[in-house]
């Protein structure tokens, strides 16, 4: 049996100007990712520094890019209790721009 691929969560919020403090949602949110063996590969704060090469991108839009051990681990994560509890802490202060999860091809 092959080992599980690396997932990826890739999140892309609105962060306007004075948009209020996500410090709750990260305080609960964080021990779930780690606890489903996530991590944070990259945070999309208000300085985030970015080039926007092709396509379209949405003004006022960051990304945050988290790594888990396998697609299981992430969904289990996404879909659990705790986190859909918590998860308005982050999005009635950041509005979503888009959130999807990806399995790693290698």
């Amino acid at each position: 049996m092959s080992e599980p691929k690396v997932a990826y969560l890739v999140a892309s919020s609105f962060m306007p100007e004075g948009h209020g403090s996500i410090d709750a949602y990260g305080e609960k949110a964080v021990p779930l990712i780690e606890a489903a063996g996530g991590e944070c590969i990259v945070f999309g704060g208000p300085d985030q520094p970015f080039e926007h090469l092709e396509g379209a991108w949405n003004t006022n839009a960051q990304l945050t890019l988290f790594r888990f051990p396998s697609m299981d681990a992430l969904m289990t994560f996404w879909n659990s209790p705790e986190y859909q509890e918590i998860k308005h802490l982050r999005t009635d202060v950041i509005p979503p721009n888009f959130t999807i999860a990806v399995e790693s091809s290698v």
